[in-house]
């Protein structure tokens, strides 16, 4: 046998010598698998929806014109993380629920917190940052992420949920995540008259993942009427005479019935979870008064005895809905039973206080 190797045998070695290279992470270059796995125009996508649904309820609570916008998406440059946000800084971790829990971090600097926070409690954003800044951003946070989940699981047509919300001290030297392992959106909101703070969200890489592939499937199946991934391929540039028509019936029409009835099934789905939750009972009390009694006082009481309440007679009464106070009312009288008059409702400043 000849010990000459044909080119075609080494063309054939070469080939194997890249794909082990490869494999074992020693080629030069990175292999397709590793520059095809992130999608950062579909996690663009998630933050743009961020976007909306903050500007809306910012605006709401604070009672001003606020926008929204994307400064900067990609994987996570400590170079750049470190200038987004002023020192010293405070960190969200906020659960994020998507299939499963995970965590999804907010760094935003306590100054910016504090400008937040006392325009919530009606001042004028110039009061420095205190311990009690802490539960009004977490209020802030927690009705824009609230938000923020619901339209999320109406894009991906799933259930997308937020646990409460934790705050701690950050540190960029000292992180308590690696920040290697995370990408990052940085987002600045803008009010109206020129103020304006930044946020930077960092998410480690298994939620950023998710995210894009949702948010990539979720434009797929909103660009072409059905999802591509379960071989319907229609709609799209090069989908011509893929789809099937089996008599050679309906043509152009057929697909745009076809897309119709499908976005009319997912929005008939949407509609039907909020029906759904529509039907969900919570917990409501009225509150007449409290006081403090001690053991032996309370053992003392007997048929005819007087406990004096901590509320002046006429003063309105609480509605407390799942143990929080949402409104004050009067008490009356309606067909023999006890109910109560609405006459105001609670402020996000006394929201944010019944907190601590």
């Amino acid at each position: 046998m000849s010990e000459i190797l044909s080119q075609e045998q080494i063309n054939s070695l070469l080939s194997q010598k890249e794909l082990t290279g490869a494999a074992a992470g020693l080629s030069d270059e990175p292999s397709a698998t590793s520059q095809a796995v992130k999608d950062y125009g579909a996690l663009t996508k998630v933050f743009e929806l961020f976007n909306e649904q903050a500007s809306t309820v910012i605006s709401t609570i604070l009672n001003k014109q606020v926008s929204c916008e994307i400064v900067k998406c990609d994987k996570t440059d400590k170079a750049t993380v470190h200038g987004s946000v002023g020192s010293p800084q405070l960190l969200l971790t906020i659960p994020f629920k998507t299939g499963e829990s995970r965590p999804l971090y907010c760094v935003l600097a306590k100054k910016d917190a504090a400008f937040l926070s006392d325009l919530m409690m009606m001042g004028d954003g110039s009061a420095a940052y205190t311990e009690d800044h802490k539960d009004a951003i977490i209020e802030l946070m927690g009705q824009v992420m609230g938000s923020f989940a619901t339209a999320l699981g109406g894009k991906f047509n799933e259930q997308v949920g937020i646990d409460p919300i934790t705050p701690a001290e950050f540190d960029f030297a000292s992180p308590a995540f690696p920040l290697e392992t995370t990408d990052m959106a940085i987002v600045k909101t803008t009010l109206a008259g020129g103020s304006a703070c930044q946020m930077l969200f960092l998410m480690p890489d298994e939620l950023s993942m998710e995210l894009m592939n949702k948010m990539a499937k979720a434009s797929r199946t909103e660009g072409t009427g059905r999802d591509i991934n379960e071989g319907n391929l229609m709609g799209g540039p090069d989908s011509a005479g893929l789809a099937e028509n089996p008599a050679g019936q309906g043509g152009s029409d057929s697909f745009v019935e076809t897309s119709l009835s499908s976005n009319s099934l997912r929005s008939g789905a949407s509609h039907e979870n909020i029906d759904m939750l529509l039907d969900v009972e919570l917990d409501v009390f009225i509150e007449l008064g409290r006081t403090n009694l001690s053991i032996k006082r309370v053992l003392e009481l007997a048929p005819g005895s007087i406990v004096e309440l901590d509320r002046m007679a006429g003063e309105p009464v609480d509605l407390l809905v799942n143990d929080k106070v949402v409104a004050k009312g009067e008490v009356v009288v309606v067909d023999e039973n006890f109910g109560i008059r609405i006459v105001s409702l609670v402020s996000a400043e006394d929201r944010i206080k019944s907190l601590r």
